[in-house]
């Protein structure tokens, strides 16, 4: 099979098409026919070296990707039937590698069943981030009709805390440029507020006594974090950054945690079917052309996910 690999870090040159044995699947796992797979943040920082000292224990060839698109080959413990669609995630950082490939070995657990009408180049650029912006919702605990801030509100986590927020019936806000407002009104946001200047003044004025939690996409949560009411919580999604504010609970949420959560990336798969989770293609490459993906990803000013084409 076909996979887009690299042997040392450095820029997009790096990534080369390989040819590597047809993986098998192990105890519990599925085999998928991958179709699309994005180009995300965490690629291109296993491939650049910033998290080398994440991969100590990996021997090259390496092969990034975490989400995905696909049919299945081997359905194994699933229940799937052969050639049902599926979206699903994988931890790249393990010797079995990432979805940058023709074909992929991957948990039964991680792995949905989609409508077989649903666009399955679009399908791959959701499961990361909404399965992120569902285990952030799920720490906060909010009921209908309850206040959620997402920060950074344009980017693929905060789109998806803002459309998952409202299918939860909550009110939410969402911090964005002026540029990005049309596109934010258009995932749902309740209320879209100043990305800067005038924010603070914005969220009081709706929600006098602060907002009942906050997706902090956009790392600013610290800043911020006056506007969440007392006992309210606020989620931080990199564990670097640290959101402190004794009032609060306070939450890191790694996605890697939940890369088995079945029922959460089901919820997901159906509301990429009837429309709930709308797909973000910001372009779209044959496989071949990875270095050429990984460089108009890394020039940035896109509102949405490259996807890689298998």
């Amino acid at each position: 099979m076909k996979a887009i690999t690299f042997d040392t870090f450095g820029g997009p040159e790096v990534l080369k098409v390989s040819e590597l044995p047809d993986p098998v699947a192990g105890p519990g796992e599925v085999l998928v026919d991958v179709a699309a797979s994005t180009v995300n943040p965490t690629d291109l920082m296993m491939r650049n070296g910033a998290q080398a000292a994440m991969m100590e224990h990996l021997a090259p060839p390496y092969i990034a990707g975490m989400e995905f698109s696909g049919t299945i080959l081997d359905p194994g413990p699933s229940g799937l039937g052969k050639g049902q669609p599926v979206i699903g995630v994988v931890n790249p950082r393990t010797p079995k590698g990432g979805s940058y490939a023709e074909v992929i070995a991957v948990p039964a657990a991680s792995v949905a069943p989609l409508s077989p009408a649903a666009d399955l180049i679009g399908a791959a650029t959701i499961p990361m981030n909404a399965l992120t912006a569902a285990l952030s919702l799920d720490f906060l605990g909010l009921e209908p009709g309850q206040t959620l801030f997402v920060t950074g509100g344009a980017g693929m986590l905060g789109g998806s805390a803002i459309q998952l927020g409202r299918a939860a019936g909550l009110t939410v806000l969402a911090n964005v440029s002026d540029a990005d407002r049309v596109l934010v009104e258009s995932l749902g946001a309740t209320h879209v507020l100043p990305r800067d200047e005038g924010l603070e003044e914005a969220a009081r004025a709706i929600c006098p006594d602060g907002v009942d939690g906050m997706i902090d996409g956009a790392l600013i949560g610290q800043t911020l974090s006056h506007l969440v009411k007392d006992g309210g919580g606020i989620v931080s999604l990199r564990g670097s950054y640290k959101i402190e504010d004794p009032r609060l609970r306070v939450h890191n949420v790694s996605v890697l945690k939940g890369m088995e959560d079945t029922e959460t990336l089901k919820r997901i798969a159906d509301l990429i079917g009837s429309g709930g989770l709308v797909p973000r293609v910001a372009g779209s490459y044959v496989c071949t052309e990875a270095a050429a993906a990984h460089a108009a990803t890394e020039a940035g000013g896109r509102r949405g996910r490259i996807v890689l084409l298998f």
